[in-house]
């Protein structure tokens, strides 16, 4: 009998060290690698992303949709989101698993001779977790399935603030660049009245009033240059390149046409990935809910055990085992359950709520700034004429310097405020792209 305890035994560990996993080792990196090239970023592109990188074309100006995907792509924060769809799915593998079987042995070796070595062995498996296994299954699903819709929430936002920014810095360079051309022909305009005053052929207060606007353009240019450095670099981090890197964009396309308020928080409600999150995190809760009451029933556990005792009398026989549910019966886990569940629920009505508010209010802002926007293209051919008419009207005397410079500067500031107006128009449509959960294609007929 010795002999069949050390073969049994053994049977045991082998079969134990059969299903072991072995450790690998995963070091951290220490340094930070920088590319050089976009193509060489997106080389180096998270394998794990819902998109590729072949799909981007590189050679023509970057579009917001290239630029969403290069985010989803290269952003350090949704490598590390990524991640946990591997825990959620490791979760829903384990809940699966059935309990493994306990084996109890023990032995007594009595040193008075004529007495016999006892021993006994024991099987046991608990049958709790086999009642609470299908709870247990539904609870993880739901949470990965959650954790999935957040995960592409998280690439979703991400993608659209790319896209916000991205309208914001195309909007300021080209404000930047109409500032540059203004600041040169005030900088011409200053050096040759500089020469006409050495030359007697103007007055000391017309040279001033060129100096002034000058340096008043001058001052405008730096201010967007330090504006679109800083939009610049706020893009390069969300897309997850070095601060320094320049990319060329395309100008954004804009609707014409906004569809009504309750059409788009219809289809937010049936497109929002943080809303889907939410509901699959309240159905985990409510299978939560279930387990937490099903726990308030007595545990079983059986078993079977061979013995032997010093008078070398054999024994076997089965064993069963549960809880007495008298005072606890799991209500402290029940209650909590049910808290939760009511937070949950809590909380998704009030991202309904702000859901539709926000909503509501990009439409407003936007339904604002179409009629002023109409009015200044409508009022820019002229102002453009009258500064023509106005330049050649003094250079051939027939205006004052002080007249010309109150119609360029009406319309220097007028083409930068309707780039103002129209790259707030721009992103707050890209915001309500955001807030609706689907893309502007789906009202395009021309996309």
């Amino acid at each position: 009998m010795h002999w069949l305890t050390q073969r049994f035994c053994g049977g045991i560990l082998l079969t134990l060290l059969a299903g072991c996993a072995s450790y690998r080792p995963l070091p951290l990196d220490q340094q930070l690698s920088q590319p050089k090239t976009l193509q060489t970023a997106l080389a180096q592109a998270d394998a794990g992303a819902p998109i590729r990188s072949d799909k981007i074309d590189l050679q023509a100006p970057l579009s917001g949709t290239a630029l969403a995907q290069i985010a989803v792509l290269l952003n350090p924060d949704l490598r590390a989101t990524r991640a946990k769809l591997g825990v959620a799915n490791a979760q829903v593998f384990a809940a699966g698993l059935l309990p493994d079987p306990q084996l109890s042995l023990s032995a007594d070796l009595p040193t008075t001779p004529g007495y016999y070595s006892a021993y006994s062995m024991g099987l046991q498996w608990s049958l709790a977790s086999l009642f609470t296994r299908s709870a247990n299954l539904a609870i993880a699903r739901a949470q990965a399935t959650s954790v999935r819709y957040d995960v592409a929430w998280q690439e979703w936002l991400l993608a659209n603030q790319v896209r916000i920014l991205a309208r914001k810095l195309y909007f300021l360079q080209q404000q930047e660049g109409i500032a540059a051309a203004a600041t040169q022909v005030s900088l011409e305009l200053y050096q040759k009245s500089s020469d006409n005053l050495r030359a007697g052929d103007t007055t000391l207060p017309n040279h001033a009033l060129r100096q002034i606007a000058y340096v008043d353009s001058r001052d405008r240019e730096l201010a967007l240059r330090r504006q679109v450095a800083k939009t610049r670099q706020e893009l390069n981090a969300q897309l997850g390149l070095p601060p320094d890197f320049h990319l060329e964009l395309a100008a954004p396309r804009t609707l014409t046409k906004l569809p009504p308020v309750a059409e788009l928080v219809h289809e937010a409600l049936k497109h929002r990935l943080d809303l889907a999150a939410l509901r699959a995190g309240y159905d985990a809760q409510e299978a939560q809910v279930r387990r937490a009451i099903l726990g308030q029933y007595p545990g079983f556990s059986i078993g079977v055990s061979h013995a032997a005792d010093t008078s070398n009398i054999h024994t076997w026989g089965p064993s069963i085992s549960f809880d007495l549910p008298l005072w606890n019966r799991n209500r402290a886990a029940i209650r909590q359950s049910e808290a939760t569940r009511a937070e949950l629920h809590a909380a998704y009505s009030a991202r309904l709520f702000q859901t539709r508010a926000e909503i509501a209010s990009l439409v407003q802002d936007l339904q604002r700034l179409h009629p002023e926007i109409a009015l200044l293209r409508t009022q820019l051919p002229g102002l453009a004429q009258a500064e023509k008419v106005l330049r050649q009207a003094v250079a051939d005397h027939n205006a004052t310097l002080v007249e010309y410079e109150s119609v360029r500067s009406q319309l220097l500031d007028k083409k930068l405020q309707l780039l103002t107006l129209e790259g707030a128009a721009a992103e707050d449509q890209a915001a309500l792209e955001l807030a609706v959960g689907i893309p502007w294609e789906r009202w395009r007929k021309n996309p």
